[in-house]
């Protein structure tokens, strides 16, 4: 599949960013101007979101071919690799398919462990499922004005902040009307392969895997320390590094402490 991309930055090193659920490239503009100065940096709207095509296919086997894709149409022999949440699953995958091709890594507040089951209580964030039913049950089309829908939403979704974050992916048509971005659909039907991904994967081999760091928000339940041996039997050696006073949305909270972390790292 094709992705649609944005891009930042002209630097000799190239960094692919890959968002999370419910997300799309331009949440990602502010961490990029950041680092543009020095990075090529690469923002990806993955498969069923933002401006990329719709799929019934929604696997972290996918989303890595698409990847890989992406590399070669660009003609990159090897990128820096930053995925946050989903986009940290994908990009975990795609590095344990082409280690060769990921000069470092770095997964932002998300292990390789199935969530099949759990909930994330953060303040942002709720029950996934909850979210794509409440979604579903909105005909966009059906409202004049994003104030309509979002007053349709807080019944759902107390939270202000969610509730933005959900309306990001609200597309005005050429007729006036509005419609949702997200592939609702495949998301629903794919939804336990979203929380879950990788429990066939095989333990990585040290000499092959890139030097990987782990970022979690201190307040964030998404890592926690019996995840460590997990990681480093797929990446060993890997660094988990703790943003204090953040939750899952660790850039967003947190940005300078975010970017400084991603520049020590990245030498």
């Amino acid at each position: 599949m094709e992705l649609f991309f944005r891009e930042k930055g002209q630097g000799n090193r190239t960094i692919i960013i890959v968002h999370g659920l419910y997300g799309a490239s331009d949440n990602w503009l502010s961490v990029a101007r950041e680092l543009e100065n020095d990075f090529r940096v690469i923002m990806v709207d993955q498969r069923n979101h933002g401006k990329s095509p719709h799929s019934e296919e929604h696997t972290y086997k996918t989303m890595a071919d698409d990847l890989n894709q992406l590399m070669d149409k660009l003609n990159l022999e090897k990128a820096i690799m930053i995925g946050h949440s989903m986009g940290g699953k994908t990009v975990m995958r795609f590095c344990l398919e082409h280690p060769e091709k990921v000069e470092k890594m770095i997964v932002v507040d998300i292990a390789p462990k199935s969530y099949d089951s759990f909930s994330n209580y953060a303040e942002v964030t709720a029950n996934h499922k909850k979210i794509i039913e409440a979604l579903a049950a909105i005909d966009p089309s059906q409202y004049g004005e994003r104030k309509d829908i979002d007053k349709a939403l807080s019944g759902s979704f107390p939270d202000k902040r969610l509730r933005a974050f959900l309306m990001k992916n609200l597309r005005r048509e050429k007729n006036g009307t509005y419609s949702w971005q997200l592939n609702l659909e495949a998301l629903k039907n794919n939804m336990q392969e979203i929380m879950d991904g990788f429990s066939n994967l095989n333990k990585g081999e040290s000499e092959k895997m890139p030097e990987t760091v782990f970022i979690k928000g201190e307040n964030s339940p998404y890592i926690n320390e019996d995840d460590t041996i997990f990681i480093n039997n797929l990446f060993p050696g890997s660094q988990i590094v703790n943003i204090p006073e953040a939750g899952h949305w660790v850039h967003a909270e947190k940005p300078e402490l975010f970017i400084k972390t991603i520049r020590y790292f990245l030498g």
